[in-house]
């Protein structure tokens, strides 16, 4: 075994082992952050940073394709690939705005555990190439993860090449900073725990273990949560989705004191309802947004006349701003003002066309 095998070795048997101890939440890690799209391109940096250096499954698959390759010039080669194919989809995909669900990356990810376990077992790949082409294609599943998850976060429409382009330098530092780390730590390790390259296939059984287990929980999970139906979205623009609105029923009650609420302020829920009946247009946002989006959210409700647009906060939500009329919505993964203006423009079309005018 080579010298570059022997340092991965050690890095595998101390991250293996705690993989094996790791809750599958550790797997689904998702990137930290408020949806403010107006954020510092340098912020993309630490983010992308932050991103890969808690994604020790990621970490781990690197650490086991280079104790697979068995020298550091095919490591360097299938690390390439790997930082290769993430990075053309990270960049295409959230150019485009396309996305993946987070679950099937994450699954992914955890069953390249056990390929790369698999092929330890099994010892060096007798031809390169072929590993080199699934380690690509593990690569662009990440990158399609990375995209969504930075999509998530809110991004602006303007100098959007370059925040993703920053994004993507703070995951490959991570990406290096915490690999410089594991084989220090696991040099320490071996040293003081006397593991020897004997243990390299107990190494390689933690990794399928970890990648099994991984998989089968994060799946199980997905499918709990797939039991609440997710919306049907019917056309997408920017950062907003038209979605097929839930059946409302009549409510009775009083209409809201007020048409903004505040993120501090407490909106009666049920008064809310009770105005789409009515046919107003409901804005719900999360109370995390920026002090400008909520400036500009208060403009568009007072620019509406008549007043049928009332905005109040919502914690409970995951999107960043949720529009609803009684028979049509609108999520969006930032206040976009635009498409807002859009949606009551398209609304109040429709309550024409019903009162024949």
């Amino acid at each position: 075994m080579s010298k570059c095998s022997s340092i991965a070795l050690r890095a595998l048997l101390l991250g293996a082992g705690a993989s094996v101890l790791m809750p599958p939440s550790g797997f689904a890690h998702a990137l930290s952050g408020d949806s403010d799209p107006n954020r510092s391109p340098a912020s993309y940096v630490w983010l992308g940073f932050l991103h890969m250096a808690g994604g020790w499954d990621h970490l781990l698959f690197i650490t086991g394709v280079v104790l697979v390759s068995g020298s550091a010039g095919a490591a360097a080669k299938l690390i390439s690939l790997f930082v290769a194919g993430h990075s053309l989809t990270l960049i295409v995909a959230t150019l485009e705005g396309g996305q993946l669900d987070p679950t099937v990356v994450d699954v992914a990810i955890a069953l390249s555990l056990v390929y790369v376990g698999v092929q330890g077992m099994r010892g060096p790949p007798v031809r390169l190439s072929v590993m080199g082409a699934l380690v690509f294609a593990f690569g662009l599943v990440h990158g399609l993860g990375l995209s969504t998850r930075l999509q998530d976060l809110g991004l602006p429409e303007d100098g959007l090449l370059v925040r993703v382009v920053l994004f993507n330098i703070g995951v490959e530092l991570g990406q290096l900073t915490a690999l410089v780390v594991i084989v220090g730590v696991g040099s320490w390790a071996v040293r003081r725990l006397e593991l020897r390259r004997s243990h390299a296939r107990l190494a390689f059984g933690s990794l399928i273990a970890a990648g099994v287990i991984a998989a089968a929980v994060l799946s199980l999970t997905a499918r709990e949560a797939r039991r609440t139906p997710a919306p049907v979205v019917l056309a997408r623009r920017g950062g907003c989705a038209d979605v097929v609105a839930t059946p409302l029923k009549a409510v009775s009650g009083e209409h809201p004191g007020r048409t903004y609420y505040g993120p501090e302020q407490e909106a009666p829920e049920g008064a809310l309802d009770h105005v789409l009946v009515d046919g107003l247009i409901v804005v719900r946002y999360r109370p995390d947004v920026s002090a400008a989006d909520l400036s500009a959210l208060k403009r568009f409700v007072a620019s509406s006349d008549p007043p049928f647009v009332i905005a109040a906060a919502d914690p409970d939500q995951a999107e960043v701003v949720r529009v609803r009329s009684f028979t049509r919505a609108m999520f969006c993964k930032r206040v976009d003002i635009t498409q807002l203006m859009a949606f009551r423009a398209k609304w109040l079309v429709y309550l024409r066309q019903l009162q024949g005018g």
